[in-house]
């Protein structure tokens, strides 16, 4: 496992994964959501042509892009550049893991929509949400509450 940080509202995020990823092998990255660290957006289209893997970004709910686009618009000067990336996705995808499941929301960079509802469910164990992201949103809820001990004390 690997930790990285990403700057609030920036632009660095897509660099930090990749720097996190250097000298390592994966057959798919999972990313959940495409914002993180507020507006700071990944380049997918970048992720899959430098990592030469398929990208496929996981949300549980359905991502409202209007909305994005207007905060974007209100709050960003280079809004047009990150609102370009999360345009670039292509479609929203849907797909429940099991029918009683609620569907998970997906879009796929480098990999057709067919086989990337067969990763996300061979990644789907023990929830209707693939492992990793499982899991790394765990480690991130401990970290980040062990951060908010720290600045504390």
């Amino acid at each position: 496992m690997r930790i990285g940080v990403a700057q609030v509202d920036g632009v660095d995020t897509t660099d930090v994964i990749l720097r996190l990823m250097s000298k390592r092998r994966a057959d798919v990255v999972f990313l959940s959501g495409v914002s993180y660290a507020g507006f700071n957006i990944v380049d997918a289209g970048r992720l899959h042509r430098v990592l030469r893997v398929p990208v496929i970004i996981i949300s549980r709910e359905r991502p409202n892009n209007p909305s994005v686009r207007r905060a974007l618009k209100k709050h960003f000067a280079d809004w047009k550049m990150r609102w370009d990336l999360v345009r670039r996705l292509g479609g929203i995808h849907s797909y429940s893991p099991t029918s009683v499941d609620a569907p998970l929301y997906f879009e796929a960079i480098g990999i057709s929509d067919i086989d990337a509802k067969k990763t996300i469910q061979t990644y789907c164990i023990t929830s209707r949400v693939p492992e990793p992201i499982r899991v790394a949103g765990i480690v991130a809820k401990g970290l980040a509450l062990t951060g908010n001990e720290l600045r504390t004390r």
